[in-house]
């Protein structure tokens, strides 16, 4: 007896259920954009300018090791990241992000836990359908930064592994392989600007949620 064949949905349920609504925060995001204007400037510079000599003498396997290790401390953090905000307790606070979010009624939660939009005309918008799978809560934002960054350190190590079969035998530098050398600097240069940049969008995440609760536990202590 054969088991039943896996739904080809469920290969592409991440990017069907979170990175779809969000394609345009993420794929099309500033950060994309400056990778790629950030790795094709140094590139230029590195090979065309000769602005980085050292580069010339550093081993393209020697810096994979070290782009591997940064990728494996990256995607530590955001795991842990991911994890705290997983196991977020489920306060007034926690309902109130899941309740709200871009393009939604701001909505508050009384004391007897219902919700409420803050602009009474609006509450007649506080309806199921209108919280259905297109629907982007701040707290589903949240995770989804920390899922992505993992999901950008994971690339920094995929990349780094792709650069080492494109040029691991020569140096980042090496203009005797100039095309070879070259379309692995690009790649690798491109994804660490923007796997560094998505560890900041996390810091800047975490740093957003703490200043957030922080002032929702005054309101609540009413300072």
């Amino acid at each position: 007896m054969t088991s039943p064949k896996p739904s080809r949905g469920r290969y592409f349920r991440f990017a069907r259920l979170h990175l779809g609504p969000r394609f345009s925060d993420t794929v099309l995001h500033r950060n994309m954009s400056i990778s790629l204007i950030g790795a094709g400037a140094l590139t230029f510079a590195a090979f065309r300018l000769g602005f980085f000599p050292a580069l010339e003498k550093i081993a393209v396997k020697d810096f994979v090791a070290g782009l591997l290790a940064y990728s494996a401390l990256g995607f530590g953090a955001s795991t842990a990241a991911a994890a705290l905000a997983l196991s977020i307790p489920k306060t007034t606070y926690y309902y109130t992000m899941i309740v709200n979010g871009p393009g939604s009624p701001v909505v508050t939660i009384d004391a007897e836990g219902k919700p409420n939009a803050r602009n009474p005309e609006e509450q007649h918008l506080l309806v199921p359908k209108h919280y259905g799978s297109g629907f982007r809560s701040l707290y589903g934002d949240l995770v989804f930064t920390f899922l992505w960054t993992m999901v950008a350190q994971l690339s920094l190590g995929v990349g780094a592994m792709a650069y080492f079969a494109i040029a691991g035998d020569v140096n980042l530098v090496d203009h005797s392989h100039c095309l070879r050398s070259r379309a692995g600097f690009f790649l690798v240069v491109a994804i660490i600007i923007y796997a560094l940049l998505q560890m900041l969008a996390l810091l800047r995440a975490m740093a957003d949620y703490a200043l957030l609760q922080e002032a929702f536990d005054r309101r609540k202590l009413g300072l």
